[in-house]
């Protein structure tokens, strides 16, 4: 068995409700925001370029419509995905929830090779209260977690995140166990590409020394970068509980955090 605390880290999500558009929506949504003009085309196109305009002008476009569909456009930029954070949404100013991302700390990790797929990469930022952001993007553009394509298999809605012990110090009682990562997963189906179903995780090792973390139920294992991972695993049967063990390593191979200490090596 492994640990729960993702899944109590879900339950106390606030973004978790939000719902998610279906492939019709999506396409609607994003033709009607291509479709409208903009009035800011010379202004734009002298400075940066007609094309660099277009983009610009269909992401703020996206914006004014919600993110949501700008998620379906698959049009925001990491920096405007966190900025636009939806894992606010709904929370009081000054809450555990409340994370506003710091632009420069913004910057792809690492990415996770998916046999059919491709890269998937893992965008993170810092923020000012001492949590972290972090989103997944496919090859396409598209970011999981939002329900945008059939390559998107759910999992945490992208956008910045309290520690787990800033949720703890938040609650009555502590809800979630301080074991060395801090974490969130989303979901890929390749199997209408004809591959397979794909469980990946990716967040903070609270560990300095930590240089590897391995999920020793399958054997994967990944390099920290920056004290950041990025594990993809295989689920042959994604209707069951998938058995995640996750470790982080140092250079000697001693454990220096365990996502489940009472779990079987």
């Amino acid at each position: 068995m492994s640990s729960n605390a993702l899944e109590l880290l879900r339950e106390h999500d606030p973004a978790r409700s939000l719902p998610a558009l279906d492939e019709y929506a999506r396409r609607a949504h994003a033709d009607g925001i291509l479709s409208r003009p903009s009035g800011r085309a010379p202004i734009a196109a002298r400075r940066r370029g007609r094309r660099v305009f277009q983009a610009a002008a269909l992401v703020a476009a996206a914006l004014a419509f919600g993110v949501g569909v700008a998620w379906a456009a698959g049009v925001l930029s990491p920096l405007t995905l966190f900025e636009n954070n939806a894992e606010q949404d709904g929370n009081p100013p000054g809450g555990v929830w409340d994370q506003s991302v710091q632009p420069g700390s913004v910057h792809q990790v690492t990415s996770a090779a998916i046999p059919k797929v491709g890269d998937v990469a893992f965008w993170y930022g810092r923020t000012k209260e001492g949590g972290w952001c972090g989103a997944l993007q496919l090859p396409g553009g598209e970011w999981l977690g939002t329900g945008s394509g059939s390559l998107d298999a759910g999992g945490t809605v992208p956008g910045c995140y309290p520690t787990r012990a800033a949720i703890n110090s938040a609650a009555k009682t502590p809800v979630l166990v301080i074991n060395g990562l801090d974490y969130q997963e989303d979901d890929v189906d390749a199997r209408p590409l004809g591959g397979a179903f794909w469980r990946i995780r990716f967040g903070v090792v609270d560990a300095p020394s930590a240089v590897e973390v391995v999920d020793r139920a399958s054997g994967a294992e990944v390099t920290v970068h920056e004290g950041l991972f990025e594990l993809a695993v295989s689920d042959p049967d994604p209707t069951a509980r998938t058995p995640f063990h996750l470790v982080a390593l140092d250079a000697s191979g001693a454990v220096v955090a365990d996502d489940c200490p009472s779990c079987r090596p």
